[in-house]
């Protein structure tokens, strides 16, 4: 895939395949393209050439019908959690909303339960707001917000970059067990050498062609 602004070529020709259950973190320099080929994936930026496929169909605009149905298979964890969540809302109320968005005939209860207990987040935490929580916990909601609708693949982009040594090497560790166990693909973009050597592989991205 490629994908450019003007003359200028924000991600070189690329090509990587994640397998269920495996990890792929996405690192080099700062502007080789590491957030836009994460945008790519996300369907948030759209390559002038190539393709992206979900469990071997097409990832289409997932804004529109019948691609809507598929968004739950792509979602994200962001580099900031707690600037992510709606301020006013308590975390319980974040976590249904992404089931009723994402999954809307499915036990949005259930599927919150699931979530929860596989990223470890604390349930008696739930009815507080972001900024009524730890960094390292707001991770994990943003973890188990990603894993509610029940995806098969999760991007994210430096995920534990605001987090301090210890919290951020338990929240990498939950992150690549959670996935393994659920099947669930990951790929990541992170600067983190403990967390590209925890990956199953690793893609370097330069101004050449890139393969994983």
């Amino acid at each position: 895939m490629i994908q450019g602004r003007s003359e200028f070529t924000a991600l070189a020709p690329t090509s990587l395949v994640v397998a269920p259950g495996e990890s792929l973190a996405v690192t080099g320099r700062s502007g080789a393209g590491k957030s836009t080929l994460a945008n790519v994936i996300l369907g948030l930026v759209k390559p002038d050439s190539g393709t992206v496929s979900v469990q071997g169909s097409l990832w289409a605009d997932t804004s529109t019908s019948p691609e809507r149905r598929r968004r739950h298979l792509v979602q994200s964890v962001p580099q900031d959690a707690q600037a992510s969540f709606v301020p006013r809302w308590t975390i319980r109320r974040s976590l249904e909303h992404a089931a009723q968005r994402l999954r809307p005939d499915a036990d949005a209860q259930a599927l919150i339960s699931q979530a929860v207990e596989q990223a470890n987040f604390d349930a008696s935490l739930l009815e507080r707001r972001p900024h009524q929580i730890s960094g390292g916990q707001a991770q994990r909601a943003a973890i188990a917000r990603a894993l509610v609708p029940e995806p098969v693949l999760i991007v994210a982009d430096e995920p534990t970059s605001a987090l301090d040594t210890t919290t951020s090497h338990t929240v990498i560790d939950s992150i690549l067990r959670l996935t393994h166990d659920a099947q669930t693909s990951l790929l990541v973009v992170t600067h983190d050498p403990y967390f590209a050597s925890r990956c199953d592989h690793l893609l370097t991205l330069t101004s050449a062609h890139q393969h994983a």
